[in-house]
């Protein structure tokens, strides 16, 4: 909760920052627990400058890849991507997970909202984690786009605008 508090109460300024050396740096900081679960990760990315906070923007993105994590049960792919659009930037994490019912994609961003109850308070969970990328995307100038297919798994694609190609 107290994250959200701060995220209304300050500005942050942002820096450009090389988009393919941060997306690498960021899965390379979750591929071992990964692996070792049987979740094989794979990085790629664009070369471009976006402007950013990047403690925030790396919240978001593990935030994503954890919940990717989450809805593979057993083995598993997630794929971290960075995709240079013509106004600005994409994060995209695609998982080959559970998926989400498409009666729920329009309620995942609310605060205390569970997909899964039960399982996301086994591993931890509070519902608060989406609600927290959204105001930090949204502070970026972005917004966040859901795609699911039950049974198939679920993207996450964060745009940004702005930057430079690199």
């Amino acid at each position: 909760m107290m994250d959200l508090i701060v995220l209304e109460k300050q500005s942050f300024p942002l820096h450009l920052v090389p988009m393919d050396a941060f997306l690498q740096r960021v899965g390379g900081a979750l591929r071992p627990a990964l692996e070792t679960s049987g979740i094989r990760l794979t990085v790629r990315a664009d070369a471009a400058k976006i402007p950013l906070e990047a403690d925030l923007m790396e919240t978001v993105c593990l935030n994503l890849l954890d919940n990717a994590r989450k809805a593979i049960d057993g083995s598993g792919t997630i794929i971290l991507e960075g995709v240079a659009e013509e106004t600005g930037y994409c994060i995209r994490v695609t998982d080959s997970g559970k998926g989400i019912p498409a009666a729920e994609l329009t309620r995942i961003t609310e605060a205390f909202y569970m997909v899964d109850k039960s399982r996301a308070r086994a591993q931890g969970g509070a519902g608060l984690g989406l609600t927290v990328c959204q105001r930090i995307v949204k502070l970026h100038g972005g917004t966040m786009e859901f795609r699911s297919i039950e049974g198939k798994g679920t993207q996450v694609c964060v745009h940004l605008k702005g930057g430079t190609p690199a």
